[in-house]
C-alpha cells in the first residue's frame, strides 16, 4: 500500500497502513495535482480497480464523465482553503466504478501535510442502500391515503356524505378513505349508561 507513482511522499509506518485497511470507508489520498498516491482495499473493492491501476491516476477517474471537466476547479478552490469538511453538502454526489456503474456517495475531505507538501484524504462511503430504503419509505408515505379538506357530516346522526353523495357511517367512511382500521371497546361513560347499578357501586 505504500507504493506511489509520480509523487514523493514519506514511507508510511506499517501499523498505520494496516489501520487504513481496517476502516470501513474507501480511502483515497491525492496530491495538489489530483494524482492518487495511496488507496486502501475498500477503495479497490468499491471502484473495481486494482491498486496499481489507481496509483498515479487523477482522482477524476473516479467521477462520472460529465463531472470531470469542472472538478479540477473545485479541487483548486479546496486547496486554497483546505479544511476538514464533507464534499457536496446538500447535493447529489455520484462516483463511477471501473465498469461505468454510477452510485451515490458521501465524501469527507481532510487535508494532511507531509514534508511541506499538502495532500488530501477522501473518505468515501457508498450510500446506495440507504437511498434505496429512503425511496421505499417515501413511496410508502405517498401511497398512504390521508384525509384532508372539508368533510360533510350530518349534525344529527353523524354520518358522512361521500364524494358520490351517499351517506356512510363514520367508521365505514374513514376506513374506505384511509389506511385506518377500527377496534371497539366501551368507554367508562357509556358503560355507566348501560349498567347504572355498576356505576353507583364504583367509589
Amino acid at each position: 500500500m505504500s507504493e506511489t507513482v509520480g509523487t514523493a511522499i514519506p514511507e508510511f509506518d506499517q501499523r498505520f497502513l494496516h489501520s487504513l485497511e481496517a476502516l470501513p470507508d474507501a480511502l483515497v489520498l491525492s496530491d495538489r495535482a489530483g494524482r492518487i498516491v495511496l488507496v486502501n482495499a475498500n477503495a479497490e473493492k468499491m471502484f473495481g480497480y486494482r491498486r496499481v491501476e489507481l496509483l498515479g491516476q487523477e482522482v477524476e477517474c473516479l467521477l462520472p464523465e460529465r463531472f470531470r471537466a469542472q472538478h479540477p476547479g473545485h479541487r483548486a478552490a479546496y486547496y486554497a482553503n483546505p479544511r476538514i469538511r464533507p464534499m457536496g453538502v446538500g447535493v447529489d454526489v455520484r462516483a463511477r466504478s471501473k465498469d461505468g456503474t454510477e452510485f451515490p456517495v458521501e465524501i469527507s475531505l481532510s487535508p494532511i501535510e507531509f514534508d511541506g507538501n499538502l495532500f488530501v484524504w477522501a473518505a468515501i462511503r457508498n450510500v446506495a442502500d440507504r437511498e434505496r430504503v429512503v425511496g421505499q419509505l417515501r413511496g410508502a408515505l405517498q401511497s398512504t391515503r390521508i384525509l384532508r379538506g372539508l368533510i360533510s357530516i350530518c349534525a344529527w346522526c353523524k354520518r358522512i356524505r361521500d364524494e358520490r353523495g351517499a351517506w356512510q357511517d363514520v367508521e365505514e367512511y374513514i376506513e374506505s378513505h384511509s389506511e385506518t382500521k377500527f377496534t371497539h371497546g366501551i368507554c367508562q361513560d357509556c358503560r355507566g349508561k348501560l349498567d347504572p347499578a355498576r356505576q353507583r357501586r364504583q367509589p
